[in-house]
């Protein structure tokens, strides 16, 4: 069969953009949970100005039953189990039932539970308080609606920095003083708090932009393969100008760094995706094998069992299973306003495609 235009298998596949910026993601995501940027937040925990941050608040969203929706003064929550850190997220680990299969060490991280009235309430558990745990949006739903004068309280760990992808939902109302569980966070429709989770950008941030502008030159003589040469973003936005420069410098360090990288569509087509649609980890790990793996998960080669989804595999040359940072350089700081800061790395990506 005549393939018209070149190195396009089926327009629902992904391109080398999204590829790149998928796998940016996930990897800043994860080197820096890695490196400790996570905060514990344990019962009971009180902030330096005050409040107590273990207390979840009662939601009003609209599309659930008031009492079903109950959330943590800072989102992003922490799923992801096993970093080099002493100091481990607050997860669960649950371990696979048939242990004559598969070692039973395969696990889906998640916090263990809630608890409402001072009575602790499994994540795994069935009845009035049955949950589940909306990991992005840091809260935690109730199948059915609880009272709405309880005291739902839990232990989770929530991310130093969020890293997601540049675009219009980025630019949505930032949040200031999300690292404080005092004054009006218990007060329900007050403020801030009145917006729902998914519309308040909380920060430290990062956000990835795969820049319009490419170039290519051919890998070898005779060869269809290429160098494709990417730029890519990273925009920083901080409260104070010690987080915007630490994550500027993180991101410029990463020059001449060379990762593997994850086929996205690999992951699509097998519905194994970390979390499900409600953004909570895979509770059956029978039924969903690939479900909630960790970054360095996915990067291993399909053939291992249970194992990840490596990009490139079908390549005759090992390098197009790789992307090599060639440069990163800050190209901006400054002071928008004084509690918020800016800053702008620009790096250039390869990949043999």
């Amino acid at each position: 069969m005549t393939k018209w235009l070149k190195k396009i298998g089926n327009v629902g596949d992904s391109t080398v953009s999204s590829i790149i910026q998928d796998n940016l993601i996930e990897l800043f995501d994860w080197g820096l949970i890695d490196a400790g940027g996570f905060f514990n937040v344990e019962i009971p925990t009180s902030g330096q100005f005050g409040g107590d941050k273990h207390k979840l608040r009662l939601v009003d969203d609209p599309r659930y039953t008031k009492g079903q929706v109950w959330e943590g003064f800072r989102s992003n929550w922490v799923w992801q189990s096993g970093v080099s850190t002493t100091a481990q997220p607050k997860t669960l680990t649950k371990l696979k039932p048939d242990s004559t299969d598969y070692p039973n060490s395969i696990h889906s991280p998640g916090i263990s539970g809630v608890f409402v009235g001072g009575a602790f309430q499994p994540t795994s558990g069935v009845g009035t308080y049955k949950h589940h745990v909306d990991y992005p949006n840091g809260r935690v739903v109730f199948d059915s609606a609880i009272s709405t004068t309880s005291t739902v309280t839990a232990e989770f760990s929530y991310k130093w920095t969020k890293v997601t992808k540049s675009n219009e939902d980025f630019f949505r109302e930032v949040q200031y003083r999300s690292e404080r569980a005092d004054g009006d966070f218990t007060l329900e429709a007050s403020g801030d708090w009145s917006q729902l989770a998914e519309t308040r950008l909380q920060l430290p941030a990062m956000a990835i932009e795969v820049v319009k502008r490419r170039d290519s030159e051919p890998y070898s003589l005779g060869s269809l393969a290429h160098y494709v040469n990417t730029d890519v973003l990273f925009h920083v936005l901080a409260e104070d100008d010690y987080d915007r420069d630490k994550l500027l410098d993180i991101v410029s360090f990463q020059q001449e760094n060379t990762i593997s990288m994850f086929d996205s569509d690999m992951i699509g087509r097998n519905n194994a995706f970390p979390l499900d649609y409600r953004g909570m980890t895979y509770s059956n790990v029978v039924e969903h094998p690939h479900a909630s793996q960790i970054y360095p998960l996915l990067l291993q080669s399909s053939g291992i069992l249970h194992g990840g989804f490596k990009y490139g595999e079908t390549l005759s040359d090992s390098h197009g299973k790789t992307l090599h940072i060639t440069t990163a350089n800050v190209q901006r700081s400054e002071e928008i306003s004084p509690n918020l800061y800016h800053g702008v790395v620009r790096m250039n990506t390869e990949v043999i495609t």
